[in-house]
């Protein structure tokens, strides 16, 4: 016996948005009665998430996946259509049962892979990369001429640059959002790092986080009524009152030791 035909191809991979429609069809072997179905997890992504959550690392038992009957067209092919409502990965397969059979017979091939993404990243996705540092006075700050760094660092001085700060780049927003049209605020790691004990370069490297639920308190202004974290929120706040996004560059495999910190 052949194996049935589906469209889209088994195997293929379809990057798609919410609100889009998926078709998939399939073609029986010739003389062969029966039924058609697709099986896959689109649209059960809070059962996936409910599983993920109540049993971490462990096998689930997916019951994520569903069947779907689909219709049967003039031309002896098999379709149904589908709307997209939630993001994330998922996947899909047709299959046929045939009439007087419990084993269905399925394409030859692996699984349609679906990405969806929000409806929201259609369109208007242009993104501006923003290192905080370099923004305010830090960007035109003069060479340190006359001073021995290299002296300094032997002797155990620790010489770190005025950075820029969250205020110095949501001074630039009007520019960066409503200038150049971005879409999407783009930062590198803004999380404290190590600035005497392990440090990683003049400043200390953005990529050796201590805490993935602080900000580095350099990024931030002295100011007695708004502490480091709220200056990041106003950034968040002005970002959002311009209809944009902030994304945050957040390297997990770059941690630092607890044992590097200071004690």
């Amino acid at each position: 016996m052949s194996a049935p035909a589906q469209h889209p191809v088994p195997g293929s991979r379809m990057a798609l948005h919410c609100g889009d429609l998926v078709e998939f069809s399939l073609v029986p072997p010739p003389g062969l009665e029966g039924a058609a179905w697709l099986r896959t997890n689109l649209g059960r992504d809070d059962l996936r998430r409910r599983e993920i959550i109540a049993a971490p690392g462990a096998p689930r038992p997916a019951r994520d996946w569903w069947d779907v009957p689909m219709c049967r067209t003039d031309s002896g092919a098999w379709r149904v259509k589908l709307p997209l409502l939630q993001p994330g990965h998922f996947q899909a397969k047709c299959f046929f049962l045939p009439q007087d059979g419990l084993t269905p017979v399925w394409p030859d091939g692996e699984n349609v892979g679906l990405n969806v993404h929000p409806a929201a990243h259609v369109c208007a996705t242009l993104a501006y990369n923003a290192f905080v540092r370099q923004f305010g006075r830090s960007a035109s700050l003069p060479p340190l001429a006359g001073f021995d760094l290299a002296r300094l660092d032997q002797a155990g001085y620790n010489v770190i640059p005025p950075s820029g700060t969250f205020r110095d780049l949501a001074r630039e927003l009007d520019f960066i959002i409503g200038r150049l049209g971005c879409r999407v605020l783009l930062l590198m790691p803004i999380h404290p790092t190590p600035t005497v004990y392990g440090r990683m370069g003049r400043y200390g490297s953005p990529y050796a986080a201590l805490d993935f639920f602080d900000v580095d308190p350099a990024l931030a202004e002295f100011d007695r009524r708004r502490t480091p974290m709220e200056q990041f929120q106003e950034l968040v706040d002005a970002v959002h009152a311009r209809r944009a996004r902030i994304w945050l560059d957040l390297a997990i495999n770059h941690t630092v030791s607890a044992a590097m910190r200071p004690t």
